[in-house]
């Protein structure tokens, strides 16, 4: 965790994915039993370990959970909205069953955000992004204007199976 980030940039950015990431069986479990108590423990745990200067407020805060299939769902996480680019709107939390090579876990999760971006490269203002298992953000393209339909649609397209 970064003092010197806010608690929406530490929540988004470093404990939602990296805990999706490493333990998505037991996110999942929690997420669907306790909801938004469950998000609103992460936020106050970051937020005592920050200065007063560094919190925001948990309003606007919800989450969905969205069935791909039977075997397959999306945790859409809506975050507080953001004052500042860089700031997240919305993360969707993907995970597919688990498979695996021999002994050796196969990446089954994926994290994207929708990013606020304020400059001319970014028309709506928003940027599509994945966030690593290591909490990295990785830029895919220019994305719609910040809403959960425009969010879910993205969502949709990226995790279409490519067609070879």
């Amino acid at each position: 965790m970064d003092r010197n980030k806010n608690q929406g940039i530490n929540f988004s950015y470093e404990v939602i994915p990296v805990m999706f990431h490493s333990q998505t069986t037991d996110f999942l479990t929690f997420i669907e039993r306790d909801g938004l108590k469950f998000l609103e423990f992460w936020w106050n745990y970051i937020g005592d370990q920050l200065p007063d200067d560094m919190l925001c407020s948990f309003t606007g805060m919800d989450f969905s959970l969205i069935k791909m299939d039977e075997d397959q769902q999306v945790v859409m996480i809506t975050l507080p909205l953001p004052n500042a680019d860089g700031e997240i709107y919305y993360l969707a939390l993907y995970a597919k069953p688990e498979r695996r090579f021999g002994w050796v876990k196969l990446p089954n999760t994926r994290v994207i955000a929708m990013v606020k971006k304020s400059t001319p490269d970014f028309p709506q203002g928003t940027e599509i992004g994945d966030i690593t298992p290591r909490g990295r953000y990785v830029p895919i393209h220019a994305g719609p204007p910040p809403t959960f339909e425009n969010m879910t649609a993205v969502v949709n397209k990226l995790l279409q199976p490519s067609k070879a």
